[in-house]
């Protein structure tokens, strides 16, 4: 209601002066002009101090794919694409050049040729990975469970590690949880009968046997619809230059979708998914709040991620 009084003000007042916009000079519109910028440039400024900014990924993951998609592309067409300032577009690109995501080039970026290694590495089945570091697993899901609150709604991502932490919420009160993975929903089944407080929500969508994972559009789409307090996202892969990665390129989307549903994301990983490159690139180590891994981490790579922004809690194993 007020900026409509604002406006017809302005109008009133344009009136009263015998002008018209229509009246306004080649300077005039140079002005307007000019204020149109600043006002893109300010909104962007807004996330330029914290990487970890849901607008700030959001706009870096969507340069990635447009260059990655198009393997060339100049500042002046990313400004058309993604609506943001060339000062914010530049400044993306510097920070995307330097994580390794994408080359940096007089004018724009092109796409970067992570390799055949890369993209040719295979993914062990999810029974075999659900067997494998159990110990860890279960030292890194304790501390999860330790931060979550009553009242609270989570997306739990499905991964060998996150169904470790289902069974740990069993006494909290009032959660709502929301899942993409089918042994998550089996795990909830009997917590949510025993508990009625405890509310399960599942995205639906395409089943992936391999992970015994639900994603594509569906389970997308449902994510649209939620911002919950926590998101817990699981990785295959973590490294300094490439970020958050996955074999699978069909889950990067809803992965994504996570990271924009969430107030806070805290990444679940133990310490054999460190300097891991895999195909799919989901977003930079700072799209993470936290990344919770086992005691089995090395000193130097905690201190190494500490100095690129990234917090990281090393929980330790039951002795």
């Amino acid at each position: 209601m007020r900026r409509s009084l604002e406006r017809v003000a302005a109008g009133d007042t344009f009136s009263r002066l015998g002008l018209s916009f229509r009246a306004l000079k080649g300077s005039d519109m140079a002005i307007a002009a000019d204020a149109s910028e600043a006002r893109r440039t300010e909104r962007d400024a807004v996330t330029a101090g914290d990487e970890r900014a849901p607008l700030a990924v959001e706009r870096r993951m969507r340069i990635v794919e447009i260059v990655n998609s198009r393997k060339t592309v100049t500042v002046p067409e990313l400004v058309a694409l993604i609506k943001a300032s060339p000062a914010s577009v530049r400044r993306d690109l510097t920070w995307l050049d330097a994580q390794g995501l994408v080359t940096r080039t007089y004018g724009g970026a092109v796409a970067r040729d992570h390799g055949p290694e890369t993209l040719r590495q295979n993914s062990p089945p999810y029974d075999q990975r659900s067997h494998e570091y159990v110990e860890e697993k279960r030292a890194i899901s304790r501390h999860a469970a330790s931060l979550i609150s009553n009242g609270q709604t989570l997306i739990i991502d499905a991964g060998s590690t996150s169904t470790f932490l289902v069974p740990l919420l069993a006494q909290k009160r009032d959660l709502i949880i929301i899942t993409n993975s089918l042994d998550i929903q089996d795990a909830l089944a009997p917590i949510i009968e025993a508990n009625p407080t405890i509310k399960g929500v599942s995205t639906g969508g395409m089943l992936y046997p391999r992970s015994r994972a639900f994603i594509g559009m569906t389970a997308e789409q449902a994510l649209e619809q939620y911002f919950v307090d926590t998101t817990f996202l699981c990785v295959r892969g973590i490294s300094l230059e490439h970020g958050l990665t996955v074999p699978l390129l069909e889950e990067i989307p809803l992965k994504r979708q996570m990271i924009k549903s969430a107030q806070q994301v805290v990444v679940l990983a133990d310490h054999t998914k460190f300097g891991r490159t895999l195909a799919g690139l989901i977003a930079p180590i700072q799209a993470a709040h936290l990344i919770i891994t086992d005691d089995g981490v090395s000193g130097d790579i905690v201190e190494q991620f500490a100095g690129a922004g990234a917090r990281i809690i090393c929980a330790p194993r039951a002795s």
